[in-house]
């Protein structure tokens, strides 16, 4: 059974339970008229409406007159001129006549946490939660709900015995529930199933991120999100029905309400931590260092002072929560708008969540009763994000060598290919190690910053040499880099190296110039290639790889011989994804992650086209396929089906191989000359066959 059904199945479930309790006709002063209720339907009625109170009474005898109606539910803070209770502390008993019907039948009351402890009498029949009394030094507080069955026909006068001494809200905050026995207790157990089923998912969910945290301990967002989920877990059965009470019925209640308020503070800052992982910096980290501080603070303060002291800051603590709300939500969105990876998803879960809790908030002061919006909102999230961490997971980049430690490697690749070019420094080379001119430029010069590789050569190249004179092959040779060499100019670029067909272009203003360099270099080929058409010879394909990262430009060599390079692991890249357009048959080939560093991603046509490994690299990288519209028929169909040729891709890397082999089948009917499609037909083939293991990312290694 895969996440999604689990998950829609308990949405379906919390829906179901949702429909088991309807409204009650409406209740005025203090009567009811169930008469002509069908309870054979087996829905529960919530009590809502205005029942009779007598404040500062218990004992009241039945028949006693009131000239006080409070609604239900509804706490004295909230009508304090009504209830005659001041701050929500004191004592008094709620009053409800209900008219049933003739038959004799059995009824059951239940009713959920009162502040902070209730009588509950009905006919012959009363329990207790706590011990209600008329001083704090006589009452016993507690958070269980209590139910009981009672034999009833024709009148029934259900009353409610509360006291409050120990907390900030005294009342009732939640409608009893009323009904036949047995839809009564279908009630109270769908409402303890839900919390324990969610308890469970959700402290599964930490246990799997926990679990890849130990397997990958760089993963920072994977431990903090499952710490999250634990904690959550832990907090469910102390909050809603409280099922915390049918496995310690004596637990304090002190301790109950403490890990109700401490556990929202924990849940907060470790929510920080979590975004902290996933986006880096993007919260300032001295930020949620002081706030973990405060949580601290919070904790130990709650342990030292009683609740009736620290629940008095509730409207601070529900203000300070709605300012780190309001902030951490702002700070997801300017991430999404900054088109980080994950960053959408993330931020509609987070909305998700805010917006099912807002509406339970808004029910409950308008006095309708709790839904379960917020319960659903709460497992759509852990699933959207525990989606989101497993995602990093497979793709996760990790730069295990720094640049000192390959320079010498990477120093001899250079020299080997340095011998094939003549002593030249480019001006722009000479503007980026601070020089004026070549006579200052000495051996040893160098200068680190970020920058654009491009990588471009002809596919045809050695055929073509090798098929043609040798006085030529210099003629042809030149007459194409002339044509390329001012495309990479225009756009803010400079050529670094030739290396027979091909060249190493460096550009400093941003992914935006490299790939605009590149989409003209292959315009101007274009127009080679009607010449070379008229001439009789064949047309040419050049394939362009580009990434960017940090480089370190520098001039090597000895005292008699030495030129300008550039050193970085980003060079090697660029190059290892120019050698793969052939095989994909793409003109331009770029890392994700370069490109989306773009300013004006939307006006560029691409598509996602692999997850690979290439030779000599132990990191994996994300490539995308930039597509020129109009440039020849196959670009312009692999945008047409670009869509359809990413939902494939999103499958395979998930093992999906029937889906993904069904949609490059398509594709690949609509574009025969798309060898990407191609490649993917043949190894979800393979794989169909062959099966994967439990570690398949969906990584393709390369030779080149």
């Amino acid at each position: 059974m895969t996440r999604q059904t689990i998950i829609y199945l308990f949405i379906a479930f919390l829906l179901t339970a949702c429909r088991m309790v309807a409204p009650s006709p409406k209740i005025q002063s203090g009567e009811l008229d169930l008469r002509n209720v069908s309870f054979e339907s087996g829905v529960a009625i919530a009590l809502h409406g205005d029942w009779k109170f007598y404040p500062g009474q218990f004992n009241v005898p039945e028949g006693a007159p009131s000239s006080i109606y409070l609604p239900v539910p509804a706490l004295w803070n909230q009508v304090p001129l009504h209830s005659e209770i001041k701050d929500g502390k004191g004592y008094g008993t709620y009053v409800l006549d209900i008219h049933l019907p003739k038959e004799n039948q059995i009824y059951s009351v239940y009713l959920p946490e009162v502040r902070t402890s209730f009588r509950l009498l009905a006919g012959n029949r009363s329990l207790v939660s706590g011990v209600p009394g008329k001083t704090k030094e006589t009452t016993v507080p507690s958070a269980q709900g209590q139910s009981f069955t009672i034999g009833a026909e024709n009148h029934l006068q259900i009353r409610i015995e509360v006291s409050n001494f120990h907390h900030k809200e005294g009342g009732l905050p939640n409608a009893p529930i009323f009904g036949l026995a047995e839809s009564v207790q279908n009630y109270i157990l769908a409402q303890s199933t839900i919390d324990l089923a969610l308890t469970g998912a959700i402290f599964m969910f930490g246990l799997y991120h926990f679990i890849l945290f130990f397997y990958r301990n760089k993963q920072r967002e994977a431990f903090y999100f499952g710490f999250f989920c634990l904690v959550f877990a832990a907090r469910i059965p102390f909050i809603g029905s409280k099922t915390i009470y049918a496995v310690f019925p004596n637990i304090p209640w002190e301790l109950v309400i403490y890990v109700d308020y401490a556990s929202v503070f924990v849940l907060g800052i470790l929510f920080l931590w979590f975004v902290d992982g996933l986006f880096p910096r993007f919260i300032d980290t001295k930020l949620i260092l002081y706030f973990s501080a405060y949580v601290q603070f919070m904790l130990v303060y709650g342990l030292i002072i009683k609740p009736e002291v620290y629940t008095q800051f509730e409207l601070v603590f529900q203000v300070l929560g709605l300012v780190y709300a309001l902030f951490l939500g702002i700070r997801l969105y300017q991430m999404m708008v900054r088109g980080l990876p994950e960053s959408g998803i993330f931020f509609l879960g987070y909305l998700v969540l805010f917006v099912g809790f807002v509406y339970d908030v808004f029910l409950a002061y308008r006095g309708e009763g709790e839904s379960t919006l917020s319960q659903i909102a709460v497992f759509l999230f852990f699933g959207v994000q525990s989606t989101i961490v497993t995602l990093r997971t497979a793709r996760n980049f990790h730069k295990k060598v720094l640049l000192k430690e390959e320079f010498e490697t990477i120093n001899e690749q250079f020299i080997l290919t340095n011998r094939l070019y003549a002593k030249f420094i480019p001006r722009d080379f000479l503007t980026h190690l601070g020089k004026e001119s070549i006579e200052e430029v000495q051996l040893g010069d160098s200068s680190e910053r970020e920058m654009t590789i491009l990588f471009a050569d002809i596919w045809e190249f050695w055929d073509i040499i090798y098929s043609i004179s040798l006085e030529n092959r210099m003629l042809f040779t030149n007459s194409y880099l002339g044509r390329i060499g001012p495309c990479v100019r225009k756009n803010n670029g400079f050529i670094d190296k030739y290396i027979g067909s091909a060249i190493m272009a460096l550009f400093d203003g941003g992914i935006q110039d490299s790939i605009k360099a590149a989409e003209e270099i292959q315009w101007e080929l274009e127009k080679y290639n009607e010449r070379r058409r008229s001439l009789g010879y064949l047309p040419l394909h050049a394939g362009i790889g580009i990434h960017s990262g940090d480089t370190m430009l520098g001039i090597l060599g000895e005292e008699k011989r030495f030129e300008s390079t550039v050193i970085s692991d980003t060079v090697n890249l660029a190059s290892r994804i120019q050698g793969l357009t052939k095989k994909y048959g793409a003109r331009i080939l770029v890392s994700l992650t370069s490109l989306m560093m773009h300013e004006d991603l939307d006006t560029i046509p691409y598509r996602i086209l692999d997850f690979v490994r290439v030779k000599g690299k132990q990191e994996s990288v994300m490539i995308a396929e930039v597509l020129i519209s109009g440039i020849d028929d196959i670009s312009n169909k692999k945008i047409e089906n670009k869509e359809r040729f990413e939902a494939a891709i999103f499958d395979y890397e998930r093992a999906e191989f029937v889906s993904a082999l069904e949609g490059f089948r398509e594709v690949f009917a609509n574009n025969p000359e798309d060898l990407a499609a191609q490649i993917y037909i043949e190894r979800c083939e393979y794989y169909q066959a062959a099966g994967v293991g439990e570690d398949w990312e969906g990584i393709s290694e390369w030779e080149k």
